[in-house]
């Protein structure tokens, strides 16, 4: 078995590092996705009674 070109090494380097930084962004913009959902649940629930009570 030979070695690999010291290039390809660094190649696939920065290809996995790539990957990990837009696994990383997509978590983050499903977190804030995630965050936004409750506080607008939340906030119908409680115009819900208000309406009830009308």
């Amino acid at each position: 078995m030979g070695k690999r070109n010291h290039n390809q090494f660094i190649k696939r380097q920065k290809e996995l590092e790539r990957q990990r930084k837009a696994t990383e962004k997509m978590a983050r913009r499903q977190g804030k996705n995630m965050r936004n959902e409750p506080v607008a649940e939340s906030a119908g629930a409680e115009s819900a009674p208000a309406e009830a009570e009308a």
